[in-house]
Order: structure tokens, then C-alpha cells, then sequence
């Protein structure tokens, strides 16, 4: 999932509007962020199972960055930092709030369409998931984005450049979320891919970072 993680940070924004969207983008993307980093660690896994061709998904090992426990974890991380670094030391605000549940949103998100590989706690742990297939998982993801860019129309004051800008960046998000979908080439190696997520995922925070000063 990728457009509909944006999503979650749009409508993000439109309830906290002093935090960037680039923080916010970065907050929904964090577990993702996290296992790409932990796959180039060997801390975690992801390859492309034997029924790829058909589920068009890779199947995962991410005890550390996707389980439920690991989704706290990171949630109040991300708020802690945000509150020691932007927020004047106060955790217990609105804004980290809302960056504590746009990271926990991945999960829940995930949880949607994953298989039963998602830990409660921690490796050995029960995995969980409702594994919603294709096509119902598109459309689920392009809905939430949908609906995620809607409310941050209507709710966040914009230039024209702006909304123009953050219109684009999620229009391009979704191509690449229905490419992937429907892609039935073979991923390349753990590593590549990696690196690969990890570039898109820089790409599209520092252009929504770049979009939300564009000037009003």
C-alpha cells in the first residue's frame, strides 16, 4: 500500500495544520521507512512468493516494524520526537496526537490487506491480518486516498500552485500503487527493492514538504 498511507497524512493535515505535509507523508510512510531499512539490515524480509504472478503481493518477515506492538512503539516515537524537536518538550498535545495516529495508521491500514503475517508483539507471535484481495484492496487504497484528498481540499487553506502540486503528487502515488497491482513482473532482489521504496518514498515526502511552502 503507498496512496492509501497518503491519504492518512492528508486528512492529517487538515487536522493539524501547523505540522508539514512532508511530516506528515513521512508519518504515514514511518513503518514502511522502517522495513526497508531493517531489510537492508537483514533484520526483516520481504520476497516475492511462489502465487506472485497471480496475488501480486510480496509476502513479508516484520516482527519489529509491522507488528502491533512494534506499531505503538513507533508511533510514540514519532510523537516524542516531534514534541522534543518542534512541540517544546509537550508530548501530551494535540499535534503529536495527531502524528502518533497518522504512524499508527499504517497498521491499521495494513492489517486490511496483509495475509495473517502481521505479529501481535513481536517474532513467534500471532500474526493477524484480513488479507483483502485484488482487486477490493485497490479500491479500498484508492478510496481512502480519495477521501484523504478531499478533506484536505476542503479543509486546508491552498493557493492554486499548491493544490496543484499536492493533487499531483497523490495522482502519481496512485499510478505507481495501481502499477504495482497489476505488475506481474518478478520484483527484483531484497536489497534493490529496498533501496528502491526507500528513494520513492523520499522523493514524494521532500516533494509534499516542497509543495506545503509553496506560497499562499
Amino acid at each position: 500500500m503507498l496512496v492509501g498511507h497518503l491519504g492518512a497524512g492528508l486528512a492529517a493535515k487538515a487536522a493539524a495544520p501547523r505540522v508539514g505535509l512532508g511530516t506528515l507523508f513521512a508519518a504515514a510512510m514511518l513503518l514502511d521507512i522502517v522495513l526497508w531499512l531493517f531489510v537492508i539490515l537483514k533484520l526483516e524480509g520481504a520476497v516475492a512468493p511462489a502465487d506472485f504472478e497471480t496475488r501480486h503481493a510480496l509476502a513479508f518477515n516484520f516482527p519489529w516494524s509491522h507488528s502491533l506492538l512494534g506499531a505503538l512503539v513507533w508511533s510514540l516515537a514519532a510523537a516524542g520526537v516531534w514534541a522534543w524537536t518542534r512541540g517544546g518538550g509537550r508530548l501530551l498535545a494535540f499535534a503529536p496526537a495527531v502524528i502518533a495516529a497518522t504512524v499508527f495508521s499504517h497498521w491499521i491500514l495494513d492489517f486490511l490487506v496483509h495475509p495473517p503475517e502481521m505479529p501481535l508483539w513481536g517474532p513467534g507471535a500471532p500474526a493477524v491480518g484480513l488479507d483483502v484481495g485484488q482487486p477490493l484492496a485497490l479500491y479500498v487504497e484508492l478510496a481512502v486516498a480519495a477521501v484523504g484528498l478531499t478533506i484536505f481540499l476542503m479543509r486546508v487553506p491552498l493557493s492554486f500552485a499548491r493544490r496543484a502540486s499536492v493533487a499531483g503528487i497523490t495522482l502519481l502515488a496512485a499510478a505507481l500503487t495501481v502499477f504495482g497491482a497489476y505488475s506481474s513482473a518478478p520484483p527484483p532482489d531484497s536489497l534493490t527493492l529496498a533501496a528502491v521504496s526507500l528513494l520513492v518514498i523520499f522523493l514524494i515526502v521532500a516533494a509534499a514538504a516542497v509543495a506545503d511552502r509553496t506560497p499562499q
